[in-house]
């Protein structure tokens, strides 16, 4: 038996280690004649080779196609006929998926959303197989424990399985388990604390969507005879929306605060101010204009309004870092703003504070010709992921560690989104301006971004002993 190979999208054989591999394979000898199976996910490649090593130890016998046949597994009576296994309900459910399904369907997604289907269906192609004991194994027929569950087979238990799988799966703590273990074994310890692993209602959620949304196309399409999707639902339900009073966002004055904690941060620039001072005004427009953090990313100075009063921002655009080694995609996106028409914009008009700090922000020749706010260096475009560790973090650090806001001491950037919402809504402005300022509906509004910039209800206390007092 070989070691595991990679494949690159023009055939090219690297290591199965190497990043920009799109297919694995794995090679193994027997009776003298070599055999090879590739695969389009490294998890199954690397499964498959130790199953043949497994069987190699143990000392299994092969069939025609040189794959191990294990004892232990269950065969069922032979049936009259041979299988079709590529067309109709015989086809397999991975082969659906990769032959079928995603072809179809990936055209109709932005690239953030292909990557996240695709890898749920390829965990779902991982999960649906036969086991041990299934009576649905018939090997004289083509059918053995491991392979991809045929289309026709499919039934609700087996969704069921794969979502109670997919609860145990967590690839980050995974990893952390897997260092554990390979430390443990170069120091000779046999007593290793690992970690249990569990997956997030929000991702055991994105999964079931994507199963299902598999298996709904399969049974309109009449490969499936039965609905397999019926009372599994329940299994992955959706994560439970955080209480209106439990969502502390920051408050308007904590926004200006982080703005300035930020531009005190990186080495100096040749201005002898500190290279984050460029953000200042990026952190400020976050908080109250309430732009996604891909709008801000996509900003372009032409896009605002100086002779009008208020300034006035448009957001046209949104741009993302897509990496895609599987389809060889990389580099920066832009497209349209979310849920939006390819030429459709918002427009919302800036506090006098923000419009001075982004005229500073000019005049210091900060922005570049084709963007508002770019790198640290000014060399390229803004790219959030670059400013985490460096700029971000140590800026809420500063701000809300040891505050009445501790868990804001690790928000991401997305939180200036909601913090300018809440405001909004706290100032008066009506919801559905304020939704559309922000580029959605009020049900969304009230239901996921809208906060609370307090701690306290001591606002709305006075509000009422007032009323009631106007009453009396």
């Amino acid at each position: 038996m070989y070691n595991l190979q990679g494949k690159l999208p023009d055939g090219t054989h690297v290591q199965g280690s190497d990043r920009r591999s799109v297919r694995w394979f794995v090679r193994w000898r027997v009776n003298g004649a070599e055999r090879k199976r590739t695969f389009r996910q490294k998890g199954h490649a690397t499964s498959w080779r130790d199953h043949l090593d497994k069987a190699r130890l143990m000392g299994w016998p092969a069939d025609d196609r040189g794959w191990p046949i294990d004892p232990t597994a269950q065969v069922a009576h032979v049936a009259d006929g041979p299988v079709d296994d590529t067309t109709g309900g015989d086809m397999s459910f991975a082969d659906y998926c990769d032959d079928i399904w995603y072809p179809a369907a990936k055209t109709d997604w932005s690239h953030k959303n292909r990557i996240s289907h695709r890898h749920n269906y390829q965990t779902a192609i991982g999960l649906l197989r036969y086991t041990a004991g299934d009576p649905r194994v018939r090997p004289t027929l083509g059918v053995s424990v491991g392979d991809s569950i045929r289309l026709k087979d499919i039934v609700a238990d087996d969704v069921l399985a794969a979502i109670a799988a997919r609860k145990r799966m967590n690839g980050t703590t995974a990893a952390v388990n897997r260092r554990r273990i390979a430390k443990a074994y170069e120091v000779g310890s046999e007593d290793v604390d690992l970690l249990e692993e569990r997956a997030s209602e929000a991702t055991v959620r994105g999964f079931y969507i994507t199963l299902a949304m598999i298996l709904r196309a399969a049974y309109n399409s009449e490969r499936i005879p039965r609905n397999p999707l019926v009372g599994t639902s329940k299994r992955a339900p959706k994560p439970k929306q955080a209480r209106m009073s439990d969502r502390v966002v920051p408050s308007i004055d904590e926004v200006f605060d982080l703005a300035d904690a930020i531009a005190e941060l990186g080495p100096l620039g040749s201005d002898g101010r500190p290279a984050g001072e460029r953000f200042r005004s990026l952190v400020l427009c976050g908080g109250t204009l309430a732009p996604r953090p891909g709008e801000l990313a996509a900003h372009r100075p032409e896009w605002i309004e100086w002779d009008s009063a208020p300034v006035v921002f448009w957001f046209k655009k949104t741009e993302a870092a897509i990496y895609d080694p599987r389809e060889g995609i990389r580099g920066r996106q832009v497209r349209p703003l979310k849920h939006r028409a390819d030429e459709d914009a918002r427009s919302v008009p800036a506090l006098a504070a923000v419009a001075d700090a982004l005229k500073t922000h000019f005049e210091r020749g900060y922005a570049s010709a084709d963007r508002t706010w770019t790198s640290a260096t000014g060399s390229a475009g803004l790219d959030w992921h670059n400013l985490t560790d460096t700029y971000w973090k140590p800026a809420c650090e500063k701000v809300f560690r040891g505050s009445a806001k501790p868990q804001l001491a690790s928000m991401t950037p997305s939180i200036l989104r909601k913090a300018a919402i809440t405001f909004w809504l706290d100032s008066g402005i009506t919801p559905y301006l304020a939704s559309d300022w922000a580029g959605h509906s009020e049900d969304v509004s009230r239901r996921y971004y809208a906060g609370r910039a307090s701690t306290s209800f001591a606002t709305e206390a006075a509000l009422l002993t007032a009323h009631r007092g106007a009453t009396a």
